[in-house]
This record gives C-alpha cells, structure tokens and sequence, in this order.
C-alpha cells in the first residue's frame, strides 16, 4: 500500500516584480510629498499676502487719519518719510487758554473760521504738532512728540523704496503702497506693482470753500 503525498504550488513575487512594486511605491510617495510642500509653501504664500495686505490696509488708516486732520503734509526726496504737521485739538499745560483758564486743560479746543478768496479756513490756533512717518529697514514707524510707533513689520520688505505719497496744491494726498510678496518668480516689477494699495486724502483745514 502506498501513501500519496499531496504536493501544492507555493508561489511567490519575483525580483522584477518586486522591484517594480518598490519603483511604483517610491513614485507615489515622492509625488505626494512633493504636493504636500507645494500646497505648504501655497498655503504660506496666500497667509503671507493676506496678513501683509492688512498692513498695507493700516498704513493707509494712519496716513489718512493724520493727513485729513493735517495743515501742511511734505514727503522727502527719497520718498521714505511723510511729515504732517497738525493743530492741537486738546488744550495742553502752557498754551494762552490754558494760561487764563487751567481747567481747559484736557478739553478740546474751540477753532475759529476765517474766510479768504480761497474758501473757509479753519484755525485751531498756532500750536501745532509734527508726525513723522518713517522707513527702518524693514519697519514703518510713526513718530509723535518723541513717541516711535511701529505701524508696520514685514519680513518681505514691506513698502522697502516704494513709497509714493505725493502732495498737490496743498488740498490732498495720493497715498500708494506696495510690497514684494514671498515665493516670487525672480523679484519681476509686476509682482509688487500686483500688490498696490492705493488711497486719496484730503486736508479737511485746507479745504477750498
């Protein structure tokens, strides 16, 4: 009597397929990781614009704020400063109102209104006060009464030369801002012309009648 053995295929992958099996796995995990940092650099990039644009958007504020309340705005040569010279509004120690009257101290003054061929003009007195805005480096800072104020701070130099704010005829200011966003495609003059914020101010005190 003979005992049969039962003899089954045991089949395995060759080399060559799982060579390509590796090559595949190797192609796909190199394409996912190369979407997941193209996606990180593109989120990045749009968080970067954004928050910088809500520098840009705080710049003008300020500017408008002090140019609308201004009597007399200069820019320097190189455009990287603005001056704007503004009347006090509150009454403060030593001024002739608060010499005759100490409790005024803290209010707001009363202006009066002259009239010319040019229009009403507003006065509010002869004291006055200069602000200065100013490039450092990478920062745009505001000076008043010897108090810095940094309105704005970017690593992707944020407004570096570009500033144009342009006076005319004395009545109002076009204010231009721009800035170079990151991940640039070789620093082209279209990519921060792309990035321009542009406003228009007037001096409410110089206004024509």
């Amino acid at each position: 009597m003979k005992i049969k053995h039962s003899t089954h295929n045991s089949q395995g992958f060759t080399l060559v397929e799982t060579t390509t099996a590796l090559g595949i796995s190797a192609i796909v995990f190199a394409a996912a990781i190369t979407a997941s940092v193209g996606l990180q650099k593109s989120f990045n990039a749009v968080d970067n614009f954004f928050a910088t644009h809500m520098q840009q958007i705080r710049i003008i504020d300020y500017l408008n704020r002090d140019v609308k309340r201004g009597l007399i705005v200069t820019t320097s040569t190189d455009l990287q400063s603005v001056s704007v010279t503004v009347p006090n509004y509150i009454v403060q120690a030593g001024d002739p109102e608060a010499l005759a009257n100490p409790s005024l101290i803290g209010t707001p003054r009363t202006p009066t209104i002259s009239y010319s061929r040019s229009g009403n003009q507003v006065n509010y007195g002869s004291s006055t006060t200069s602000i200065v805005y100013s490039i450092s480096g990478q920062s745009i800072l505001r000076t008043e009464n010897g108090v810095v104020t940094m309105i704005a701070s970017s690593t992707d130099q944020l407004v570096p030369q570009t500033t144009n704010i342009e006076l005319a005829n004395t009545e109002y200011t076009n204010t231009s801002v721009t800035f170079l966003p990151i991940f640039t495609t070789g620093n082209n003059v279209a990519e921060r012309s792309g990035t321009n914020v542009c406003s228009t101010s007037y001096l409410r005190n110089r206004r024509r009648g």
